[in-house]
This record gives C-alpha cells, structure tokens and sequence, in this order.
C-alpha cells in the first residue's frame, strides 16, 4: 500500500478536524467526500484540494470508488451507524467519530459488522492518547493502587450547552453524557480495564436549558449522573455537565486496596513511595515530586512527554491499517459506553436502578 487513500462522510466541523491532521501527513491521500447537502461538500472539497468529480451526496454511490481504503465518518451522532456498516461491508476500514452511537442497538450493529468484515473500526476518542491517561492505565495495570474499588469520572462546563444538532434527539441521540461525558467515562474505563457493567442508577436533566433564550428546543439533557456497579464489585460514579451552578463537579480519581490516584498529573496517594511506581517512572523516563503528609506521601509523576492527540490517534489509526489491524480502540471496548450510556438513560427515564448487559458480538 502506498499512499492510504481516505473519504470523509459528512463535511461539518469536525471533519475539518480530521483534515488538519490528514493534510499534515504525507502518506495520506483524502481523495472523495460526501454530504447530503451539496453545497456543503462542494465547499468542503474546494478547501481541502478534493476533486470535484469524487463530491457525492451519496455514501453509498461513494463507496463503489475503487480507490478508498478508509472511511471517516463525521456525521450527526444519530447517523454513525449506517455510513460505518456499509463503509466495512464494502471492505473498507472506518474511522468513526464519537460516541460510537446514540444507541446502544446502532453501536452493537456497528461492532458486530466490524467483525464480520474483518476490517478495522476505530473510535475517535482522542483523549484516549493523552499522556497522563496512558501513565495511569500503566499504573493500574502495574497493580501499584491494588484492587481498585471506587472511581469518579468527571467532566464540568459551567455554562457550554452547544447549538445545533447536539441539543436534538433526532440528530444527537443524548446529549452533555454522549457529547463530551463519552470522554472522561472511556478514559476511566481504559484505566480500570474495562470492566463489565451490570447495574445503573442515573439522573438527568435540563433546568438551566429550559431558562435560557435560545434554547427553547432543546430536548437532551445538561446534566448527568449515575452510580455504575460492575460485576468485579467495583463502583464507578459518573458526572457530566453542559450547564451547571458549580465552578466544579469534583476530579477524577481512583481508590485502591494499596493507593490510591487522581488524574491530574496523575498523581499517586500511598503511605510510603511504591517502589513499583518508581520504577515506572524510570522507564518512562519521568520523575517523580514526592511530597509528605501525616507520614503518608503524594506522590505526583512530571515530565510526561506532550502529545497531539489529534495526530496520534490518526497516526495509530493509519498504522493499524497498514498492518492490518487491531484497532488502536478495540471497538467492542468502546461498547461498554454504551452499554453504560444506555443505562443511564433507562435508569434516568424510569427513576429507578436497572441491569445492564453487554451484548454478545
């Protein structure tokens, strides 16, 4: 293979995103895009130097091109599924912007095709690739915190409620948990290693929404919590907000048999230095600040190398391809988001705890 030749489906904002980082790289190639507004991907394409002969309304007339090897799909939440399934059923590798899918039932299709085609699908969850994500996913697996027991994932804006098609159910599905919660819920998922949920208890809500002018419309939620229970015992408190009367729904961060760990930094709460912490650092060529308290340490690791998250996810992603695979995200993992997602929604509706289960693919 030499140059992996891309189309992108859907011209919005994000797909600029996707550009930036696909023009930086010389052995990429986007060679065709389509949107169900003409107009659109017509000024998409003159902008990113796409032939005009490759601009399609339709994806499926897009995909009979010989020349695409991957898809990026960067439609509304509400239309993931059908793009991304047909893209791997014409043997193509996607992909496919965040969340996965506003439903649960879109998300299982989109990994059970994934399966089926043997071709790579890969969930742009960038804050997958952040260094202190990485460096904490490293010390849980070491088992420098233990059994991990307890775990809050947090997001918070004060006031950010987008416009658009984020505030809608018909083109978002959900709307602060899906649009920026599906980050600092994978990334607490990643750290634990994905354990399997089984059971949620979740609110929701649109107070503020409902008092702002503007946001008349909107009919998704601003706020999120829930209490997620998984089968190893362990407990998840999830927390996530467009619009809030908080400066802060707390921090990230993680209780453990042995220590335990916040996200910032991260850093390390232990009665004495472990030494299996220390020799990580080493290895990765990071040190350790240690400082005392009461006879126990706070133990924060520095000089984590900077990364663009951005172009590390394209680049993994690019590399799995030539290699055939895997998924720098394995999407069956992403799917526990939605499993969680689903839950929430069902609890939220119903105010009550419910069972959640992964399904089989």
């Amino acid at each position: 293979m030499d140059k992996v030749r891309v189309a992108v489906v859907g011209t919005g904002g994000i797909a600029n995103y996707h550009m930036q980082v696909y023009s930086a790289i010389k052995d990429i190639q986007v060679v065709a895009a389509c949107d169900i507004i003409k107009e659109k991907a017509v000024q998409f394409a003159e902008r990113w130097n796409i032939p005009k002969k490759n601009v399609f309304t339709s994806y499926n007339k897009m995909l009979e091109m010989d020349r695409i090897d991957t898809v990026s799909v960067c439609t509304y939440n509400m239309a993931h599924r059908r793009p991304t399934v047909a893209a791997l059923e014409a043997g193509k590798h996607v992909l496919c912007e965040k969340p996965m899918a506003a439903t649960l039932a879109d998300a299982t299709a989109m990994v059970r095709a994934a399966k089926k085609s043997g071709k790579i699908l890969h969930i742009a969850i960038h804050s997958r690739f952040q260094p202190h994500i990485v460096m904490a996913q490293k010390i849980v697996k070491a088992g420098i915190l233990g059994d991990v027991y307890y775990c809050e994932s947090v997001g918070c804006r004060r006031r950010g409620t987008p416009g658009g098609t984020f505030i809608h159910k018909k083109t978002a599905g959900f709307g602060a948990i899906v649009d920026i919660g599906v980050y600092n819920m994978h990334d607490t998922l990643v750290v634990l290693g994905y354990p399997t949920p089984e059971r949620v208890s979740a609110f929701s809500c649109d107070y503020i929404a409902r008092a702002t002018p503007g946001l008349e419309s909107m009919d998704v939620e601003e706020f999120g919590a829930a209490w997620v229970r998984f089968t190893d015992g362990s407990i998840m408190v999830f927390k996530i907000s467009w619009a809030v009367h908080a400066n802060s729904l707390g921090g990230n961060f993680f209780l453990g048999k042995k220590a335990g760990m916040s996200l910032g930094g991260p850093e390390v709460y232990a009665d004495s230095v472990p030494k299996k912490l220390e020799a990580l650092a080493k290895a990765e060529g990071c040190t350790l600040k240690v400082d005392t308290v009461n006879d126990m340490v706070n133990v924060r690791i520095q000089d984590l190398k900077p990364v663009n998250v951005w172009d590390a996810q394209v680049r993994a992603f690019i590399d799995a391809v030539r290699k055939g695979g895997p998924s720098p995200i394995l999407p069956e993992k992403v799917l526990l988001t939605n499993v969680i997602m689903d839950g929430i929604a069902r609890s939220a509706r119903s105010g009550r705890e419910v069972a959640v289960k992964v399904p089989e693919i």
